[in-house]
């Protein structure tokens, strides 16, 4: 819109020196088109009765992206935390996402209340603590079952750790679940968990029969 009413030259001869220029190069990236735009509008006179100077500020940093390395002001947070969405899915029951989502919130701001900290970063920490590399499989032979040690994804570490962490919460005396998930986080940063020794037991295990 500010190219057709500042602009005195038809859009017609703009358009072919546009094509032109474009064409002299040989790869018409982002930047370069942006260039070859400021170029073609410093040419080109204003009108008196628009009293509108077409600037870079007003034409191209607004409809062209920016520039490969230039700092983003705007920072947009995902739709869903893949972890949390996760660890949701692992409470739920019946088919109630939303009530596994607000235990979730809930943990996470009782866990800030108790810590004093992001609970984010202690969530993730006390996971990829209890977190086993492996999993232990039985192998059903003719004559005896053999046990056989299998890798586990990374979905499937935090699936198998959350587990874990989530059955021996229940075992603690608090009355509410939220309060237990977070003591029991806390609880295994501190290194005195029952999670953390089932963890150690599967490593042993695959090692014995690896």
């Amino acid at each position: 819109m500010i190219i057709r009413t500042a602009l005195s030259v038809p859009s017609r001869l703009l358009s072919m020196q546009f094509k032109r220029a474009i064409s002299a190069s040989a790869e018409p990236t982002a930047a370069k088109m942006a260039s070859v735009i400021d170029n073609l509008l410093a040419t080109v006179p204003t009108t008196a009765s628009s009293g509108i100077a077409p600037t870079a500020s007003s034409t191209t940093s607004a409809l062209l992206p920016k520039r490969p390395g230039a700092p983003n002001p705007f920072f947009i947070p995902p739709a869903a935390d893949p972890l949390l969405t996760l660890l949701a899915c692992v409470i739920m029951r019946h088919g109630q996402k939303h009530k596994a989502s607000r235990i979730i919130t809930d943990t996470l701001a009782y866990l800030h209340s108790i810590t004093l900290s992001p609970p984010l970063p202690i969530l993730r920490e006390a996971i990829d603590l209890v977190s086993p590399s492996v999993k232990v499989v039985t192998l059903r032979k003719p004559s005896k079952n053999v046990l056989s040690p299998r890798p586990l994804t990374e979905r499937q570490r935090a699936k198998q750790a959350f587990k874990w962490i989530l059955a021996e919460s229940e075992k603690r005396p608090e009355r509410s679940v939220t309060q237990r998930l977070a003591k029991e986080l806390v609880g295994v940063l501190r290194g005195d968990s029952a999670a953390l020794k089932k963890k150690e037991e599967v490593h042993r295990q695959a090692v014995v029969n690896r």
